[in-house]
């Protein structure tokens, strides 16, 4: 790690993987071969460069699971003040957005002043889910909701309100679960056409259980990529969800159904996973906010995450408020999961915080964030940092070393254990892309495997170094701006290598490492389309992350936008 450097040097950046585009019937054909054909798969395997480590060797101990122990050694400490949910009693301007994107304090204000009910709310937002449905195209946000299970908790939350006895800031608020994660009574099918048809979840995630204890009223299930594993979210044997901003894009994924009902204003919360930057990349595409929290920091007790040393469950929002408040009410030690008992206790110590930032030294590491698309991408990141100046901040050029060996250790671990775990299924389950894919990665060995490990103690090490320097790291949150959505890649689904990489080049570092990140708005891009920025930080300093997303909402301010035709978010 050097700091102050003005030429970065001597470190290879993360490369973009060229592949062959496949969909429709080529990709139908291909399919089978790639299965069968002796050599296919490994010379598929070769080719894109997955076998890379093999020719390295590194001196490392293994950590097969990114948590930072001893605590000593990543500095990891208590936090200087405990702050919970008291701080959401601040004045109403410091929770002001300033776009029409609705919030959960409007929702909550407007119960408490009597202009309406959660089940007038909830009437209405049944209307507007089901109109979503009849765009042309549809916009395939949820997948699964129950009209009168929706009812029956609006019905309920309206009953606390005129008793005077809400359960907390969420009760009335109607918040959306990835289908990766239990609801109770809901079939959990990560995405796919089989995965538990007929055994519905007989409670829920812990993440979601505490959602309900603070009375928020879960809509139901939305869209997924197949199995978490790609980053578009079209799914041929579901449904793709379209981007608001324009039904001709991508949301991203494999959160994107997560997103795209937020986008459209259909609910200002809901709750997604991130093993590649499933949360951050759709957030990006669809303008709004996502965190992927430390690994440990959140229960994955109910999330079908596991077992992935990646994957996390995290918050994605309307509004920054909306962040810190979901975050905070999720996060916290469950003995069911026991990544979450090394963790220190969880605060919004300084959300508010957002005029003097003269404590924060904010890392750029300009080659890396020049690997962009797009130039509107390039724009949205210096004006932010000119803003982040203004307010004090100190921006310090770094250096990320290995980060091409980062990438190539998180897609070896996220390929194996995904191979792992999906490998019992019968094959032509699945679509044909993921075919493909467990196909090709069943070429990774026990010893690619133990590589990965070696390179994601390096690398944690690294990065413990560089925050020993700078409290956050900022970038694009992804290379490219929403992709085009080609028709005749929705029968079969698409192999599009060139997106995949360039939307995940910012992501994999905080997965393959475990610190946290988080995905702002920024801007828009010359088709209007939304542009993100990244913050990451050290583990456990999702507080700090928080923070900067109330300073990013004031920067972009008015300026953000809500899509213009297809919003359904006149709720209130």
């Amino acid at each position: 790690m050097s700091t102050n450097s003005t030429n970065v040097t001597n470190v290879e950046i993360t490369k973009r993987h060229f592949g062959p585009y496949l969909s429709n019937l080529p990709l139908k054909l291909i399919t089978p071969l790639v299965e069968n054909l002796p050599g296919l798969a490994s010379l598929l395997f070769w080719n894109s460069g997955l076998g890379a480590l093999r020719k390295k060797r590194f001196k490392a101990d293994l950590t097969n699971t990114p948590i930072p122990l001893p605590k000593e050694l990543f500095g990891i400490e208590e936090p200087k003040e405990i702050v919970g949910l008291e701080i959401f009693n601040e004045k109403d301007e410091l929770k002001a957005n300033h776009s029409g994107f609705l919030s959960s304090f409007d929702f909550r204000k407007a119960y408490l002043s009597k202009k309406l009910t959660p089940l007038q709310v909830c009437e209405t937002l049944i209307g507007k889910i089901d109109s979503s449905f009849k765009c042309n195209p549809q916009l395939n946000g949820f997948c699964k909701y129950k009209r009168n299970d929706i009812i029956a908790q609006a019905t309920a939350s309206t009953a606390r309100y005129e008793q005077n006895k809400s359960l907390g800031l969420l009760d009335g608020v109607p918040v959306a679960i990835k289908d990766q994660v239990d609801i109770q009574g809901y079939e959990t099918r990560s995405g796919t056409k089989f995965l538990n048809v007929g055994k519905p979840a007989e409670k829920d995630a812990i993440s979601v259980q505490k959602l309900r204890d603070q009375g928020a009223i879960i809509l139901g299930k939305t869209c997924m990529h197949e199995i978490g594993f790609d980053i578009t979210n079209n799914n041929p044997h579901v449904l793709t969800p379209r981007n608001p901003y324009n039904i001709n894009y991508y949301c991203g994924g494999s959160s994107g159904g997560s997103a795209g009902v937020i986008a459209s204003g259909l609910c200002p919360i809901t709750i997604g996973c991130d093993g590649g930057g499933s949360i951050r990349i759709p957030s990006s595409f669809c303008g709004i906010y996502g965190l992927k929290t430390t690994h440990g920091r959140i229960s994955e007790s109910g999330a079908f995450t596991s077992p992935s040393s990646v994957g996390v469950v995290g918050p994605m929002t309307s509004t920054a408020d909306d962040l810190a408040l979901t975050y905070y009410v999720i996060a916290g030690k469950d003995v069911k999961d026991k990544k979450t008992l090394h963790q220190p206790t969880p605060t919004l110590y300084g959300l508010y915080s957002t005029n003097d930032l003269s404590d924060l030294k904010i890392g750029i590491f300009s080659a890396w964030n020049n690997q962009v698309a797009d130039p509107a991408i390039t724009t949205a990141i210096k004006t932010f940092i000119d803003k982040f100046k203004l307010r004090g901040a100190e921006i310090i050029e770094i250096d990320i070393p290995g980060l091409e060996e980062v990438r190539l250790g998180h897609v070896t671990t996220i390929g194996t254990e995904h191979y792992l775990y999906r490998k019992d299924y019968k094959s032509h389950l699945f679509t044909c892309p993921n075919r493909v894919t467990l196909a090709v990665t069943k070429n990774f060995t026990a010893s690619d495997y133990i590589q990965a490990q070696q390179v994601r103690t390096i690398a944690m090490h690294d990065l413990s170094e560089t925050f020993s320097h700078v409290n956050l790291i900022l970038t694009p949150a992804t290379a490219i701006t929403a992709p085009k959505i080609y028709p005749k890649a929705l029968k079969y689904g698409e192999i599009n290598t060139i997106v995949t990489s360039d939307s995940m080049r910012f992501a994999q570092l905080a997965n393959f490492t475990g610190i946290p990140a988080v995905s702002v708005p920024a801007g828009y891009d010359s088709n209007n389309l939304p542009i993100g920025l990244q913050f990451m930080a050290k583990w456990y300093d999702e507080e700090l992350l928080l923070r900067v997303a109330k300073v990013s909402e004031e920067i972009l301010g008015s300026n953000r936008k809500i899509p213009e035709e297809f919003w359904f978010g006149d709720l209130l």
